[in-house]
């Protein structure tokens, strides 16, 4: 199994067909059963109003948090977005699906390593519901052309937007920039754009808000026909490029946008910047320096794009909720709302995500269901891996035995319990023989990494006993992760009972050796 790191693939949005008979069964089976709505949005850390983040403009997720639970220390697998959409989607940690890295190119990685596996849409599937994915939900590079067509009852496409509205075409509206890209490709050369884009257009001529359109057509549709459904809507903002509407740029004065406060690697790092890829997917596009720090009006013009992709995504979140209350099923429907990873904006000197590091691992997520009482915050621990058992706890649906994760049902009822000592997050680094594989325990007041080699050149990854480096940061004294303190005498203890839990929690590993 070889993967590498692979640039952004931008997949467009199809026009869309009928409903299949399968479907519609499906549908007539179970009419009592609580609708789901599935919304991730790409890239997306808890850069919100609901987390704190006072200046960014998000009333429509703020709202869906007032009338939910959100949870404030959640954690995702690995942060990137094939892996942990494939652990999410799967129940499974990324040691047991041997997906750690964006695949190079398309393939059906999933039922070539997990064959028999029921995923989380195929799930609701089995148990009577239309199930329907609306663009980015798996990554495509790790499924086959229909998104894996098994969990699926809707077709993956083509899809066709509601009446008297255009597909989105996605992409680059300003037309310099397209003549630029369009006649590269006729010379059969790859170029890039920017990274940002403000062009003044309405939301669904780019590709997020034709997505949205879609989505709520399909939930008028479901409601009319009184279908039990489960629908994913995967954003791909705040995702590079930063592409928004104009309107949603001119919410923010540039000049007044704060920078990172903490622009280097912690002292004591036992990796330099360059380990982290040397920003190498924002370094891909047209305007930005192939090499060196990003310049700070730079830095700004890329907060100022990544906001506005944020508040982007706000109002088409805005849309579905809308939708959802006037087809009347709003009070019948769980409304689960994730970002796949976090992502640095200049924390650690980093662009990107795939680290170890705060910014990167936590992820929002805020839930709402019938019967679970809103507005409120569960600061306990949690972990993508949770998600399934959860939305299958919540429709009454058993959950399969290969799950990893835990039903976050009790928090979402308020009952004062830990269902994690850790939240665990990996990243690796390399390929072939000579891997390295970071596994994070992010604690209460902690983070602990460690370090080891890994042989990815098999089928099966090979995890040595040999310890090449660790890490240890204290929240409570170090909340932006300035001083790794895994060699500072006064965190003996502390180190030792991160290592014993790491012990527990990986049991797969071989003993460590040093």
């Amino acid at each position: 199994m070889k993967y590498t790191i692979a640039a952004f693939i931008t997949l467009l949005l199809s026009p869309l067909s009928a409903l299949s008979a399968d479907a519609i069964d499906a549908g007539a089976a179970g009419k009592q059963k609580p609708n789901v709505l599935f919304i991730v949005s790409d890239d997306l850390k808890p850069l919100l109003g609901c987390y704190g983040a006072t200046w960014i403009q998000s009333p429509n997720i703020d709202q869906l948090a007032a009338r939910g639970v959100l949870f404030t220390s959640n954690y995702c697998q690995v942060a990137f977005c094939a892996p942990t959409r494939f652990s999410l989607l799967t129940g499974l940690r990324p040691d047991s699906t041997g997906m750690y890295l964006n695949p190079p190119r398309p393939s059906d990685l999933l039922r070539s390593l997990l064959p028999n596996v029921v995923t989380l849409p195929q799930q609701f599937k089995n148990h009577g519901y239309i199930t329907h994915p609306l663009h980015k939900v798996f990554d495509g590079r790790t499924v086959d052309s229909g998104h894996d067509r098994i969990s699926w009852t809707v077709p993956y496409g083509p899809w066709k937007l509601a009446a008297g509205e255009k597909p989105a075409p996605g992409g680059y509206q300003n037309p310099v920039t397209k003549l630029r890209l369009a006649e590269a490709e006729k010379q059969g050369r790859q170029l890039a754009g920017p990274a940002t884009e403000s062009y003044d257009i309405v939301d669904n001529a780019y590709h997020d808000g034709g997505v949205a359109h879609t989505a709520a057509a399909r939930i008028r549709e479901f409601a009319k026909n009184q279908q039990p459904f489960f629908l994913a809507v995967g954003f791909v903002k705040p995702h590079l490029p930063f592409i928004a509407p104009k309107k949603y740029w001119d919410m923010y004065d540039r000049t007044k946008l704060s920078l990172a406060s903490f622009q280097s690697l912690p002292s004591g790092s036992p990796h330099d910047l360059g380990f982290y890829g040397n920003l190498g997917e924002l370094r891909y596009y047209s305007d930005i320096p192939k090499t060196g720090p990003i310049p700070k009006s730079q830095q700004r013009e890329l907060v100022h794009g990544y906001a506005a992709c944020v508040s982007y995504i706000d109002a088409q979140v805005g849309l579905l909720m809308r939708t959802l209350e006037e087809c009347g099923v709003a009070d019948d429907t769980i409304i689960c709302f994730w970002g796949d990873h976090g992502y640095h904006l200049g924390e650690h000197g980093h662009w990107g995500k795939l680290t170890n590091y705060e910014d990167a691992a936590r992820s929002p997520l805020i839930i709402t269901a019938p019967g679970i009482s809103g507005d409120r915050r569960v600061t306990a621990i949690t972990e993508f891996l949770d998600l399934y058992p959860t939305l299958c706890e919540l429709a009454g649906l058993p959950v399969p035995a290969h799950v990893e994760g835990k039903s976050l049902v009790p928090l979402l009822r308020g009952d004062d319990v830990a269902l994690h000592q850790a939240a665990v997050t990996q990243v690796i680094r390399g390929r072939g023989k000579n891997a390295t594989m970071g596994w994070s325990l992010r604690t209460p007041h902690h983070r602990y990494i460690e370090w080891r080699p890994v042989d990815l050149s098999d089928d099966k990854p090979v995890f040595s006993g040999d310890v090449g480096s660790v890490e240890l940061y204290d929240y409570e004294s170090d909340p932006r992760e300035e001083k790794n303190v895994a060699k500072d005498s006064r965190y003996v203890s502390v180190l030792q009972q991160h290592q014993a839990l790491f012990d527990q929690l990986l049991k797969h590993l071989p003993k460590r050796t040093q």
